[in-house]
C-alpha cells in the first residue's frame, strides 16, 4: 500500500510542478486555456495535454472534415484515476473508441491529474500503430490537428467547452490556427 502511496505522490509532485515533463517536450502550442505539449522520440510521440476544466481533454490527429477521420486521444481524470482512450472520428460530429470498432486502444504511459480546475494528461502512441483506425503520423510533414476540452464533466459524451482545428509541424514546433 505504501508504494501505491508513494508512486502517486511522485507522479503528483512531477504534475504539479512540471518536473521532468517540463524538459521531457520539445514543443508547445497554448491557446485558449488550453497547452498541448509534444515531442517525437524514435517511432513514438509523446503528448500532454492541459486545460483549465474538470472535464476531458482531447486531441485528434489528422482530422478530414470536423471529427470524421480522425485518431482522436480522450483522457480524464476522476476520482484520482485517469482514463486515456483511443478513438476514431467515425462521422462528422462523432466518435467511438477503437476498441467499440474492433480494433485496439494503442495509448501507452497513461498519466493523469485533475487539480485547482485543471485536467492534465500525458501519454506516448506509435507513430504508426499499423491499426486501420490510427492514420500514421508523419513528424516530417505539417499536418492537422484539432484541440478540445469538456464542459466540466468526465463522460467522454459530455460536450466541448472549447475546440479548435491547428496546423502543426510536429519537428519545428511552428503551428498556425485553422479554425
Amino acid at each position: 500500500m505504501w508504494r501505491k502511496l508513494l508512486f502517486a505522490a511522485v507522479i503528483l509532485i512531477l504534475l504539479v510542478t512540471g518536473g521532468a515533463w517540463a524538459s521531457d517536450y520539445e514543443h508547445k502550442l497554448d491557446v485558449n486555456k488550453m497547452d498541448v505539449f509534444w515531442s517525437i522520440d524514435g517511432d513514438k510521440i509523446h503528448v500532454k495535454l492541459s486545460a483549465k476544466t474538470t472535464g476531458w481533454v482531447a486531441i485528434g490527429f489528422d482530422p478530414e472534415k470536423a471529427m470524421q477521420g480522425a485518431n482522436i486521444i480522450i483522457g480524464a481524470v476522476k476520482n484520482g484515476k485517469v482514463k486515456i482512450e483511443d478513438h476514431y472520428g467515425d462521422r462528422k460530429r462523432g466518435h467511438k473508441s477503437d476498441e467499440k470498432l474492433g480494433s485496439a486502444n494503442h495509448v501507452m504511459d497513461p498519466i493523469g491529474l485533475e487539480e485547482n480546475g485543471v485536467t492534465t494528461i500525458s501519454f506516448s502512441l506509435p507513430l504508426d500503430s499499423g491499426d486501420k483506425w490510427d492514420k500514421p503520423i508523419d513528424p516530417e510533414k505539417w499536418s492537422r490537428i484539432m484541440i478540445a476540452y469538456g464542459s466540466g464533466r468526465d463522460s467522454f459524451k459530455a460536450g466541448h467547452a472549447w475546440r479548435g482545428v491547428y496546423e502543426i509541424n510536429y519537428t519545428t514546433g511552428e503551428s498556425k490556427k485553422i479554425k
